[in-house]
Order: C-alpha cells, then sequence, then structure tokens
C-alpha cells in the first residue's frame, strides 16, 4: 500500500502532519475531509516502507546531526529542518521515524522527547545533547557535538573491524581451500593410488580418510557450525551472555588490550562531550557508559555513576572497578584537582584513539607473515601427504634400475 505523508489543520487551528498508508492520494483525501481536516498537501513517499525494520548505521545519524545542524543555523524552522531530511535520507527506517518525529514536533513536542520515543534508533547520547541545547539555546552546538560523538564511535568500531578482518578473512579463505582440496583433488589421488595398489604412508593414509569424513559428513559439520553460531549470537543478546562474552574478549591476547583501550576513547570521549554541553557528571556517565562497547566495563561506568551521588570521586570509582587503565584513572584524579574534567577527558579520548589506530596498524603487520606461514604450512603440508606416495614411487623406480 503506498505511504503518503499529509499536512492539515484541525477545526481548531492546529497544524497535523502525519505519516500514513493509504491506497491513493483521492481517497486519503475524502478520508480527511471526512473527520474535519483541511488538507494542506499530500505527498507520496516511494520507496519507504511504513513499517520499516531496517537498521539505521551510524553513519546515517552522522550525516542526519550535521544537515540538520547546517539548516538550523542558517535560519531553517525546526519543522522544516526535519521535514526536509525525512524526504532526503537515504535510509528508510530513518526516514520513516523522522517523518513521525516531525508530526510530534509541529504538534507540539520538544525535539528531544521526540526523539527519545525512538530508543531504537537515536542514541540516549543524541537525543541527551538535543536536550541540553534546547535548554541552553545552542542547538546548533549541541548537534554538532552529537555528529562529533558518533563519528568518533564508528572511527574506533572501524579500526577493531579491520584488526579483525585480515585474519578473519584469511581464515575462512584457508578453511575454504582446505575443504577443496579434500572433497575434490584428494579423491582424484586416492583412486589413481588404489589403482596402482600403491602402498599409501601414514599421512596420506590420514589424508585419504579426512577426505572421506568430509564428503560424508560435510553436510552435517555444515549444519553444526551454522547452529552454533546462531546460538551464539543469540546468546550473546541475553544480558549473561553478553557479559560473558564481552568479559572473554578482554582475555584474548593482544586483542583484549585493544577492546579495553577502545572502550575506554568511546567512554571518556562522550563523557567529555557531555559534561561541555552541561549535562549533570552522573547523567553523563550513564549515558556514556552506553557507548562503550564492552558491557563488562559498561557495568563498571553504572556502578560508578551510582556510587558518584553519594560524594565519592570519580577516579577512585574507576580505578575501584579494575576494568581502565591506569592512566584514564590517574588523568581523571588530576583533572578533579584542578577543575578541568571535560577538558582532559577530550585528552584522553584523543590519546586513546591515536593508540588504537597504531596498535591495529602495528598488529596487522605483525599477523600479515605469521598468516602467510600458518596458510602455508597448512596448504604445503596437504600437498606432501598427497604427493609423497609419487616420490616413493619415482625412488623405487629409480632403485630398481
Amino acid at each position: 500500500m503506498p505511504l503518503f505523508q499529509y499536512t492539515a489543520r484541525d477545526p481548531n487551528g492546529q497544524k497535523v502532519v502525519q505519516l500514513v498508508n493509504y491506497s491513493d492520494e483521492l481517497a486519503l483525501r475524502k478520508h480527511l475531509r471526512a473527520n474535519n481536516l483541511f488538507v494542506l498537501e499530500v505527498t507520496e513517499r516511494k520507496g519507504q516502507a511504513r513499517r520499516g525494520s531496517g537498521r539505521v548505521g551510524l553513519a546515517d545519524l552522522i550525516t542526519f546531526c550535521r544537515h540538520l545542524r547546517t539548516m538550523i543555523a542558517a535560519g531553517m524552522p525546526l519543522v522544516s529542518a526535519l521535514d526536509a531530511m525525512a524526504s532526503q535520507t537515504t535510509s528508510a527506517r530513518l526516514g520513516q521515524v523522522l517523518a513521525e518525529v516531525t508530526s510530534e514536533v509541529s504538534a507540539g513536542k520538544t525535539l528531544s522527547r521526540a526523539l527519545s520515543a525512538h530508543t531504537t534508533v537515536f542514541p540516549e547520547v543524541v537525543t541527551m545533547l538535543v536536550a541540553a541545547g534546547e535548554e541552553g539555546g545552542r542547538l546548533p552546538e549541541t548537534l554538532a557535538e552529537a555528529s562529533r560523538q558518533l563519528e568518533v564511535q564508528l572511527d574506533v568500531r572501524q579500526k577493531l573491524i579491520s584488526a579483525l578482518m585480515y585474519p578473519v578473512f584469511t581464515l575462512v579463505l584457508t578453511v575454504g581451500v582446505v575443504t577443496a582440496m579434500l572433497v575434490w583433488i584428494v579423491p582424484t589421488f586416492a583412486n589413481i593410488y588404489k589403482s596402482l595398489n600403491a602402498q599409501l604412508p601414514g599421512p596420506t593414509l590420514a589424508l585419504v580418510a579426512l577426505s572421506g569424513f568430509i564428503k560424508a559428513w560435510g553436510w552435517l559439520i555444515t549444519l553444526v557450525i551454522i547452529a552454533a553460531v546462531l546460538a551464539l549470537k543469540r546468546w550473546y543478546k541475553t544480558p549473561e551472555g553478553r557479559i560473558r562474552l564481552d568479559a572473554a574478549k578482554l582475555k584474548i591476547p593482544v586483542f583484549g588490550n585493544l577492546v579495553r583501550k577502545s572502550a575506554s576513547a568511546n567512554l571518556t570521549n562522550c563523557l567529555a562531550g557531555l559534561l561541555e554541553s552541561g549535562v549533570p557528571l552522573v547523567n553523563a556517565l550513564e549515558t556514556s557508559a552506553q557507548v562503550c562497547g564492552n558491557e563488562v566495563m559498561s557495568l563498571a561506568a553504572r556502578a560508578a555513576a551510582k556510587n558518584l551521588v553519594i560524594g565519592r570521586p570519580l577516579s577512585s570509582e574507576l580505578e575501584r572497578s579494575g576494568q581502565f587503565p591506569p592512566m584514564v584513572t590517574r588523568m581523571v584524579a588530576l583533572a578533579e584537582e584542578v577543575g578541568a574534567l571535560p577538558e582532559v577527558l577530550k585528552q584522553i579520548a584523543d590519546g586513546y584513539i591515536e593508540d588504537v589506530d597504531y596498535a591495529v596498524k602495528r598488529l596487522l603487520t605483525v599477523i600479515e607473515p605469521i598468516m602467510v606461514v600458518f596458510v602455508g604450512g597448512i596448504v604445503g603440508a596437504l600437498l606432501v601427504a598427497m604427493y609423497y606416495p609419487i616420490f616413493n614411487m619415482g625412488n623405487a623406480f629409480l632403485g630398481d634400475g
């Protein structure tokens, strides 16, 4: 059913903007008139689903915050700016939600309240910054800060993904090559050796047996792996599963330290931005805990926020949790002494972002030769096991000569 956005006035003269599904524009206009609404405009929204369930990525939210800030700073009315963003965004889900936000704002709600009704799309850090901007009359500035916050989260996330991408891709490629050799190439060699009545050495016999097992039970192994991955993803969505797996991530050599630094960068960057925008420390810390990216460190930050209420300093609470690097706790303690917490937190975040970037580059430099040796060793062992009987036959013929 087509999706329409209509603008109308009710009997009290109030402007109404709504997004609805209807069979066609003419029928919608008749329906509106029958409900005592004076129709100002009806526009069909092509390519957008009324109840789209697609995810809204950080890149789309960054674009939204940037463009909305630009339009408001240029003097465009908020409702018009929101309506423009709803029509020009490339995300169908975001377009649908923004149309609803536009309707709510035009009906008298504040932007922060309208955004907070869509928690699955807009992170709390965005709604909190918008609320601070509305209260202080600095909405363009806080929207700029919101886009910066999201940019840092996206940057840190992409760095972690790049650290994992190469080894994961190489591992998957290796498994694919080895499986192809076991399914198609090894059986061909096995048939040749069988026709020659050749006596096979232990490595070759093991390889032939493994090939037969993969051909017979490969489908079951694939189903078990898929089921295990789906079960793990489902378990990760539960509170217990998320805590256990995130705790395991922190214990992985090298990578765990990278995760800890990334979470510290997200937390301190978000906390600095919220404090600069006038958000109280306890509320800012509770919100910042949500963007850590690791549930263990997020829980530690939330626990620290609860203890701040009874007057404990932030530095001692972060140190007591044992989850944050010493540099964070010591610099926060220094900032509390001199009264420059937002500035120092921003310096900590910038330092860790650079540190994560350097660590990822160094990690990739180390991993690349290791993966080359690993893949070469596996493929080489398979080739030796396949060709070893042929070498033995050649040696036997040479000995007979």
